[in-house]
């Protein structure tokens, strides 16, 4: 008998353990297994183990810490049939049991860590961590926006009103609301991270009321006193700008969002801003590891642009 575990839940969801007959493969934590899951923390070290041969299939527990559950009961040892689920930490695993001659859609022999991209850790994170959660996408950077969401069929909404808002629809900003179940946010984390489509951020607030706190954002004041439209959702200006403002500036920037999530130059780091009552804090997120570390704020570039913030509502039609 061919036993093949499919994951079902986490960065590594999709991937596949195949064990052949004959052989077992020992599932955990640490580099003691054969299949490591080191970004799940509530996984014990050496976790379960799971044998084939030719009487059947097995689960066997490694008094872990948190057990192992199959079907949803705590098991020592347990047979394991066609279907059956399998929960070890915060990780799900499908069951499948075949002859060695069947075959299996992308089945593959895992040996060692599970091989988890940048992309798919930030989109368990975006999931897990930071909703509600919602995207700023910029059509102008990129055709293949209007595209995306209109075949995503996504709540989204233009930042830009009136006639010639309409005129600008191939240019303009979309609000997009990403629930963690968003097909659309698995799309735009493989498609778009890294290609300065825009920016994701975090709140709790309806999404109208966010759309008319960013809109109130799209025109600016310079020094000079002349207007011009901010395109704070492309990652570039808001990374340069966002550690640039002051106390004022900042609680009206974020208002009622809670987090800005964005790209960093290199798209192997998240940046995650948040509004510390008197300034911009930032913690850069290496997507490559499991780990989370804080850095502090940048400090702001001698070339930095200084925005005076307009007192006065943007205009209903962009001009």
């Amino acid at each position: 008998m061919r036993l093949i575990l499919e994951i079902r839940s986490g960065p590594a969801v999709g991937q596949t353990i195949a064990v052949e007959s004959g052989h077992s493969v020992t599932v955990g934590r640490t580099s003691r297994a054969d299949v490591v899951f080191a970004d799940d923390n509530h996984m014990s070290g050496l976790h379960f183990v799971a044998v084939s041969d030719e009487k059947g299939c097995v689960l066997r527990d490694l008094n872990s810490s948190n057990g192992t559950l199959l079907n949803g009961a705590k098991v020592a040892t347990a047979p394991l049939s066609h279907g059956d689920t399998i929960v070890a930490g915060q990780t799900i695993f499908l069951v499948h049991v075949a002859d060695k001659t069947a075959e299996v859609a992308a089945a593959q022999t895992v040996v060692g860590p599970i091989q988890i991209t940048p992309q798919a850790r930030l989109l368990a994170m975006l999931r897990k961590e930071f909703q509600p959660l919602y995207a700023i996408l910029d059509a102008a950077v990129e055709p293949d926006v209007l595209k995306v969401l209109y075949e995503s069929k996504a709540e989204c909404q233009s930042l830009y009103e009136g006639p010639q808002g309409a005129q600008l629809a191939h240019f303009a900003p979309y609000l997009v609301r990403l629930p963690a179940d968003s097909v659309l946010l698995e799309t735009l984390v493989e498609k778009a991270w890294g290609k300065n489509w825009g920016v994701y951020l975090t709140c709790a607030a309806e999404f109208q009321a966010l759309r008319t706190h960013l809109r109130s954002y799209l025109m600016v004041q310079l020094p000079s006193g002349h207007q011009v439209y901010f395109r704070f959702y492309d990652p570039r200006v808001m990374r340069v700008y966002l550690p640039t403002c002051n106390t004022r500036e900042t609680n009206q920037f974020f208002g009622p969002i809670k987090y800005y999530l964005v790209e960093a130059e290199k798209p192997d780091n998240l940046l995650q801003f948040t509004n510390s009552g008197h300034r911009t804090d930032v913690k850069t997120v290496d997507l490559t590891t499991s780990a989370a570390p804080a850095e502090k704020p940048p400090a702001p570039r001698p070339d930095a642009p200084t925005i005076a913030w307009m007192e006065k509502p943007m205009p209903e039609e962009p001009r």
